[in-house]
């Protein structure tokens, strides 16, 4: 995507510059470098761009690879911006904005888990099961203290899961779409980070760690699964480079990009062998990113859902 504009290329490379030296665990250092590199509001920025969507994309997918947690508080904040940009609402002006996806499985309606790493103001809730969406003001929202369990995912996104206090404000339905196709394209370009970030890890690990006086990424065993991690990114990226341009489903491209995720952290543990499951490596720690990644965004199971109401007619709607 970068190829194609310079001015794009030179940003990711301050981007990168910037990032490199930050602990991908220090909230604090995270929100500050990106607020430097003024990437918190690059949608707004951006908004009278051809290519904006390029520009959020590649911020996203850069950030993903040093703290997979600040890339999805920026995704849910880049889809709010954009989303909100055609209503005439107060919040529409916030910079503060943040979106997510609401638990099907919550009693109580519009629950949803949100990042609050750059402490928004407003949310749009996301319902995949209506295709609705509604806005509620930090303030109106109250903790769920019930599914405050310990998370291990996402850790630096400062994940809360809340309720709507009251009654909440209902989105017209251009908004929610527009919405809801930015934010599964969006955190799409996370998982694609951490599946990048997990390759280049076993890779640069396979090169280096050697057995039997050879590199290990020279044994036949090794090199299968590299070269199978390798196809599986390179069919997200793909994807993601057609959804950029406009073609296919979003719902489809977070389902296989979430799964892409997981998988490819599976396997490059499986490379990294004991030293997988130890702090000096990411990847332990990327999987558990991806695997609370895809439940941010319904499961799965609900995205395939949307994609088969969208492509395959409504359920029970029979044969003609």
């Amino acid at each position: 995507m970068s190829g194609r504009n310079v001015e794009l290329d030179d940003f990711l490379a301050v981007l990168n510059k910037r990032l490199a030296p930050v602990d991908g665990r220090d909230a604090r250092t995270l929100r500050a470098t990106l607020g430097d590199a003024d990437v918190l509001d690059l949608a707004r920025e951006t908004a009278e761009l051809d290519d904006a969507v390029d520009w959020l994309v590649a911020a996203v997918r850069t950030t993903a690879h040093v703290s997979p947690s600040a890339a999805f508080a920026l995704a849910g904040r880049f889809a709010a911006q954009r989303g909100l940009a055609a209503t005439e609402t107060a919040e529409s002006d916030m910079p503060d904005l943040t979106s997510a996806v609401t638990d099907p499985a919550a009693p109580a309606l519009w629950t949803a888990t949100v990042p609050t790493l750059f402490a928004p103001g407003a949310f749009v809730l996301l319902d995949r099961r209506t295709e609705s969406a509604a806005l509620a003001r930090w303030d109106e929202l109250v903790p769920d203290r019930a599914a405050e369990a310990r998370r291990s995912g996402l850790r630096e996104a400062a994940l809360r899961t809340v309720r709507p206090g009251g009654p909440v404000m209902a989105l017209p339905d251009t908004v929610a779409r527009r919405t809801a196709h930015d934010w599964d394209l969006f955190t799409s370009a996370v998982a694609l980070g951490i599946a990048e970030h997990a390759l280049h890890t076993a890779e640069t690990y396979a090169g280096e760690r050697r057995q039997f006086g050879s590199a290990i990424g020279t044994f036949a065993g090794l090199r299968a699964i590299l070269a199978e991690m390798r196809v599986r990114v390179g069919a997200v990226r793909a994807m993601l480079d057609g959804a950029v341009a406009g073609d296919g489903d979003t719902a489809e491209l977070l389902a296989e990009a979430g799964r892409a995720a997981v998988d490819v952290c599976v396997d490059a543990i499986q490379v990294l062998g004991g030293y997988g499951y130890i702090d000096e490596y990411p990847v332990a720690g990327l999987l558990r990113d991806a695997i609370s990644l895809l439940a941010r965004g319904g499961g799965r199971r609900s995205l395939l859902a949307q994609v088969a109401a969208r492509h395959l007619g409504k359920a029970g709607g029979g044969a003609r």
